[in-house]
């Protein structure tokens, strides 16, 4: 179910039909039920594996935060965007209501 647009997941994992690799500072995934192929860049690459096999949204903020110098805000803004993005393609799930 796609996400509306004023309402990111606070808990996420990935789904279990998607495969990935990390190749140099990006990662590969392959969703398996559409074929499809997905390129992240290295923050994207990071949080898909940092959300195993669940998270939450800002547990992923707070651990980045320590491994990257970035300011919070903008940090948070970032991994809303990716998030969002990663569940409307059907790669991460939306586990706010489980």
């Amino acid at each position: 179910m796609p996400q509306s647009a004023s309402r990111s997941p606070g808990s996420i994992r990935r789904r279990p039909d998607v495969v990935a690799r990390r190749v140099g500072e990006t990662a590969v995934l392959v969703h398996l039920g559409s074929n499809r192929i997905y390129e992240l860049n290295d923050t994207g690459a990071r949080i898909w594996e940092l959300a195993g096999d669940g998270a939450t949204v800002d547990g992923l903020i707070d651990r980045l935060e320590r491994e990257f110098n970035v300011d919070r805000g903008q940090l948070a803004s970032e991994v809303a965007m990716i998030v969002d993005d990663l569940v409307r393609e059907g790669l991460f799930e939306d586990r706010s209501d489980a």
